[in-house]
């Protein structure tokens, strides 16, 4: 199978230590909170992880070493591990040989499939929004694309990876009503995200854009064929700018 090409997804900034004392800060409130104990770390530092294999910090197929983390982090092989092995069970990375930690690296057609049941997911919840959605979360709609566009935006301007913090799909969630659809959502989506962040770094959104509104609108008008074309169409376009060809 043909393998991704590294080129698909940003490159990311040299390392400085900038990280570790952003860390610190974070952690010393975290212990205030949750209370100084290993796990407490160990949740925080695999949402850290999370967060730079999301963005393309971490490309697809690079390894992860223990030791790296804990010159950054300061932590004991505990925490570390456990934070690692939490990202294994996401499915974003896995163990590779000499005990270090690689992403995952997907072929073309994986992520094919993967968008498969990204657009199967989506679409359903596109229609159960249409169908579903209340007067509260219709109002919000406005809101929330302004804020995707604002977002969009300073990617063409080069301020660099998209930070919409799940906006879309939380409120595409709250629209459907269904919580075994959101008890199983998130996991699809978090592997599908390094993909569909890369899609708009390359695109710019500019066609992305468009499709989002159109979704959104055609939720509000509660036309759930519709929606669930739009989402479809949104599938699709992530796929183009990431330069795969493959049936969704």
């Amino acid at each position: 199978m043909t393998k991704l090409k590294p080129a698909t997804l940003p490159r990311r900034k040299r390392r400085t230590g900038a990280p570790r004392a952003t860390a610190s800060v974070s952690l010393h409130r975290l212990d205030q909170d949750a209370g100084a104990h290993r796990f407490s770390r160990a949740l925080w530092l695999a949402q850290i992880l999370r967060q730079r294999i999301i963005s393309g910090f971490y490309q697809p197929g690079e390894r992860v070493r223990e030791a790296e983390l804990r010159s950054e982090f300061g932590f004991s092989n505990g925490p570390i591990r456990q934070a690692l092995q939490t990202v294994v069970a996401d499915g974003l990375a896995e163990r590779a040989p000499w005990q270090s930690f690689r992403i995952k690296l997907l072929s073309q057609r994986q992520i094919v499939e993967l968008f498969q049941v990204r657009s199967a997911l989506l679409e359903y919840a596109a229609e159960l929004a249409a169908r579903n959605a209340s007067p509260d979360v219709l109002e919000n709609a406005a809101a929330l694309k302004r804020g995707i566009d604002e977002g969009l935006s300073k990617i063409k301007a080069g301020a660099g990876h998209p930070s919409f913090n799940g906006r879309l799909s939380q409120w595409l969630l709250a629209a459907a009503g269904n919580e075994v659809l959101r008890d199983i959502w998130d996991k699809t989506m978090q592997q599908t995200l390094i993909y569909v962040n890369a899609s708009l770094m390359r695109g710019h959104g500019t066609k992305s854009r468009a499709l989002i509104h159109e979704l959104i609108d055609r939720i509000c008008g509660g036309d759930a064929a519709a929606a669930r074309a739009a989402a479809r169409k949104l599938t699709r376009q992530t796929l183009v700018d990431l330069g795969i060809d493959g049936a969704i």
